[in-house]
């Protein structure tokens, strides 16, 4: 049972492994962190930073599948005191004066947990979140260095400057120049002393990482248990995210598109996704009667792909073992080399991206990869892809190193036969 820290400049690792000296210490999550098969369904989650400007923040979603997975989830600090408030309904637990500060109404906006940091090594702060001057302002009323009536005014003066400048030596200015020369030459001194003297990001951080301990002594009593209950939450979206983070999403891709006996696989995966009543029953109780007898003619199956298109669960080990069969070490070599050739080209011409290659063009080559006339929705559908857009979709992260391919197989015959 393992307690998976995810953090930045809220709590340094030291302070987490002070607290829990067998966490797995990550990064500030981002989008697909908590999809991760190194998170097990007894283990722990503490969330506590998360990236929202140089990647895309972690969604509410994931944690519903890591809840429903039976992961405890524990939010503080930062991105997660937010998500503890939104989700607590669903089993994720908030700890922490910010939790409350937000779960209460006090706060609203997500600019007071923001602060400039560091992109690597300690992610050491660079400027000083509202919600550390919140704490400061409250120890200067106590200390009798601030009037009460004093604080919200500083604090809406502070909240005016841009995040990533407020800086230590910016939050003093303010103070000074907001007639507050006192409390500025007190705060000066004691972050002095003690740059850490009004974190209370910090100090919530190490509350979470507390509960999240004991927590897991309990649970090794009781086991695991499912925190997300009801499943209606699971979307179309959020499945096609989870198969992205397996590392299968690309592969199967590969075998819709390059596998010419896909068409089997993907009708021998209707008709398994289909039992125990068999893909027969179900499609005379949802399209009537007449529509049992579709399997036994081409035309009719055709008809069943082109109604049938379920997104693939790759999670599920019977499913992706169905759809990916008939993969051998070659696929996976040309994959890779597929892959790493459009990755090149892109790192070569930074203008460019694969959105840019229009559908048109992607829909003649599967056109030509397949054999057909055209890659219209029922040769599509044939393969598992909605619609041809998303089979153009599929295809464009292999388009390059497939165009590569050809171009140099056809100057190797070029060269035969001259």
């Amino acid at each position: 049972m393992a307690i998976h820290v995810y953090t930045g400049p809220s709590c340094p690792e030291p302070a987490v492994r002070a607290e829990c000296p067998g966490a797995v210490v990550h990064p500030p999550a981002r989008h697909g962190d908590l999809y991760s098969a190194a998170i097990r369904p007894h283990d722990s989650v503490v969330l506590l930073d998360g990236v929202y400007h140089h990647g895309p923040a972690l969604r509410h979603k994931e944690i519903l599948d890591a809840l429903d997975r039976g992961v405890h989830v524990v939010g503080a600090a930062s991105i997660g005191a937010l998500r503890a408030v939104e989700l607590a309904p669903f089993g994720m637990v908030g700890v922490g004066d910010v939790y409350g500060w937000y779960r209460d109404g006090v706060l609203t906006g997500d600019d007071e947990v923001a602060v400039a940091h560091a992109d690597s090594g300690a992610m050491t702060p660079l400027s000083v979140p509202l919600v550390n001057l919140r704490a400061a302002a409250a120890a200067a009323v106590r200390a009798g260095v601030l009037a009460s009536a004093d604080t919200g005014p500083m604090l809406d003066r502070w909240a005016r400057e841009y995040y990533p400048l407020r800086t230590e030596t910016r939050v003093v200015e303010i103070a000074a120049e907001h007639g507050q020369p006192g409390f500025a030459a007190w705060y000066q001194e004691r972050v002095r002393c003690d740059p850490r003297a009004f974190d209370q990001k910090l100090r919530d951080s190490v509350r979470a990482l507390r509960v999240a301990s004991a927590a897991q002594r309990d649970r090794a009593a009781a086991g695991p248990r499912p925190g997300a209950g009801d499943r209606s939450w699971r979307t179309e979206f959020e499945r096609r995210w989870r198969n992205r983070f397996t590392g299968l999403a690309a592969r199967l891709a590969y075998q819709q598109i390059f596998d010419p006996g896909f068409p089997e696989v993907w009708w021998e995966y209707l008709n398994d996704l289909a039992e125990p009543a068999g893909l027969r029953d179900h499609l005379e109780r949802t399209l009537g009667r007449s529509a049992a007898a579709w399997p036994d003619c081409p035309e009719g199956r055709l008809r069943v792909v082109r109604l049938l298109c379920p997104t693939p669960e790759l999670t599920d080990r019977r499913q992706a073992a169905l759809l990916l069969g008939r993969e051998d070490a070659a696929d996976r070599s040309v994959l890779d080399q597929y892959l790493a050739q459009g990755a090149d080209h892109l790192r070569a011409h930074p203008d460019r991206s694969l959105g840019s290659i229009p559908d048109a063009v992607c829909l003649r080559l599967l056109a030509g990869i397949w054999g057909v006339v055209a890659a219209d929705a029922t040769e599509c559908a044939r393969r598992g892809f909605a619609s041809p857009r998303q089979a153009a979709d599929a295809l464009r992260p292999f388009a390059v190193g497939f165009l590569t391919a050809a171009a140099a197989a056809a100057r190797s015959a070029g060269g035969e036969r001259g």
